[in-house]
């Protein structure tokens, strides 16, 4: 530790020796810093301090009738934007009417250099409470800087309340546009669903069980008439058999009636055979007996048929099975038409069975198409008459409501720079600089200063050291540049308290930089 610290004092003493180097760093530096600053022109800040209120006594009361919005987002989303270009060009137009004449490239130019500056000295931030915002500008002229800060107030307030209008109408807009689509839709599937329906009548939901009950139904009739037929089938067998009996009962009757015709008959069928004794079937008696015999014969069925015919129209069990057989086999008739029909009918209800799974589903993919569509369309329906209250209430009143707490002044005093805090700076860094010069050169140029040191060099035995005297004249010498040193920094220091004065009221500064800039 004290080697570190006799190797400090070495350096210091070293330093010390190269004092002149120190002096002149300082009365170059200096002076040419402190006019430097004392030039800088005067930075002058208008601030003021805006209060956004987003509580509004219409809330409460449309919630769930209006579009529910968060003005605090809409706030939020506001201060971060305002210092993007388009807004900070807005500003600079606001603030110099001459910026008007887009066209010229002169203007956009200046406008450019004005965004550019505006960007650099235009602060805007949170002051530490919910909503409540600082806009600060810095410039060189009070007036502009005033009308800067003013600017960016109208623009925040301007940007806030308009984009809030703006989305209002495009939400509008679209759900206007989105109303008319899907009302086209609505009515489409309402036409198709109308038109399905009117062509499949009989195979809507719920007409199932009906189908499947009248398919019962028929299957049951079906069989009762069937289970007719056979009886019907059984009662006719039995009729027609009754009346063969009746008939062959009567037939055998009429063989046993008598008629005028039978004697001779016998008697020609005799002499038939006692010819065809004597001749062959082609003589003319045999012919000719045989040709009477016929003619006999006839005449004798004829005779016995007319004995039958009022036989068997005297007979009234006849009379009745033939109108028995009758009804029945027209009853029979009429059993089959209605089989046919049942049948017919059986096989059309199970083909619109077989189909009504198939007309079921498409009229659920129907159905479901005109729901979503219809739930669509009052959802947008309410969307819009929710957007159009919000309309009126953005129209009528605002959601956010801003107060300028305080508003931006037209600055009186300047706020910078820090002249006295560059002043000091500026002594600090000459002295720096000239210490560091005076290091260097001790470095180059090295001197012993101490019996250490000299020992560290030589690495011989040092057993004392010899002071200045007064004969020789180095003493004295030493003093003047002490002496002359000292006064160079009183000086210098006078210098410093005389521009430390000079920049720290800003009457006085203000008065010599107009005498300068006069001269």
């Amino acid at each position: 530790m004290k080697e570190q610290f006799d190797l400090l004092v070495q350096y210091l003493r070293g330093i010390w020796l190269q004092r002149q180097w120190i002096a002149i760093s300082l009365w170059v530096i200096c002076p040419l810093g402190w006019i430097a600053v004392t030039l800088m022109p005067n930075q002058y800040s208008s601030e003021a301090r805006v209060y956004a209120d987003t509580e509004s006594i219409l809330q409460p009361l449309l919630r769930g009738i209006a579009v529910d919005t968060d003005p605090s987002q809409e706030l939020a989303l506001m201060s971060k934007t305002l210092l993007s270009r388009p807004n900070l060009e807005k500003i600079a137009r606001f603030t110099d009417g001459e910026t008007e004449i887009e066209d010229s490239v002169v203007m956009r130019e200046v406008i450019a250099q004005r965004v550019a500056k505006l960007k650099k000295n235009l602060s805007f931030k949170s002051a530490g409470e919910e909503n409540l915002f600082t806009i600060n500008y810095s410039g060189s002229d009070p007036y502009y800087t005033q009308k800067v800060v003013q600017a960016a107030i109208d623009v925040f307030i301007e940007n806030t309340v308009g984009q809030k209008r703006q989305d209002t109408d495009k939400a509008n807009k679209f759900l206007i546009g989105q109303l008319k689509e899907y009302e086209s839709r609505l009515i489409e599937a309402e036409v198709q669903l109308a038109d399905f329906k009117r062509f499949n009548t009989g195979y809507m939901p719920g007409s199932e069980q009906n189908y499947y009950r009248r398919l019962q139904t028929l299957k049951d009739e079906l069989e009762d008439t069937r289970l007719t037929i056979l009886e019907t089938d059984i009662q006719l067998a039995t009729a027609r058999k009754q009346l063969s009996d009746e008939t062959a009962l009567a037939v055998q009757q009429m063989a046993n009636i008598s008629t005028e015709y039978d004697i001779r008959l016998g008697t020609l069928e005799t002499r038939l055979d006692e010819l065809l004794f004597r001749f062959t079937d082609r003589h003319p008696d045999v012919v000719e007996t045989r040709r009477q015999i016929a003619d006999l014969k006839q005449l004798q069925q004829g005779s016995q048929q007319r004995a039958s015919t009022a036989t068997a129209y005297s007979n009234a069990v006849l009379q009745d099975i033939k109108l028995n057989i009758s009804q029945l086999e027209n009853q029979l008739a009429s059993l089959k038409v209605r089989e046919a029909n049942q049948v017919e009918k059986h096989n059309l209800l199970a083909e619109k069975l077989e189909q009504l799974p198939q007309v079921e589903a498409q009229l659920t993919s129907l159905m479901r198409n005109y729901d979503i569509t219809k739930s669509k369309y009052e959802d947008l329906l309410s969307r819009r008459e929710a957007a159009l209250i919000s309309k009126s209430v953005d129209a009528s009143s605002d959601e956010i409501t801003f107060r300028v707490i305080e508003p931006p002044l037209i600055p009186e005093a300047p706020s910078g720079p820090l002249r006295p805090l560059l002043l000091t700076a500026v002594l600090v860094f000459a002295l720096g600089t000239g210490g560091g010069i005076a290091f260097v050169a001790s470095q180059i140029s090295p001197v012993v200063v101490s019996s250490v040191q000299l020992y560290r060099h030589t690495n011989l035995p040092v057993f004392g050291s010899v002071s200045l005297t007064e004969g020789s004249g180095l003493l004295a010498k030493e003093k003047r540049k002490f002496w002359y040193f000292s006064f160079i920094c009183v000086v210098l220091v006078a210098f410093y308290i005389g521009f430390l004065a000079i920049n720290s009221t800003p009457a006085v500064h203000s008065s010599i930089i107009q005498k300068i800039e006069y001269l």
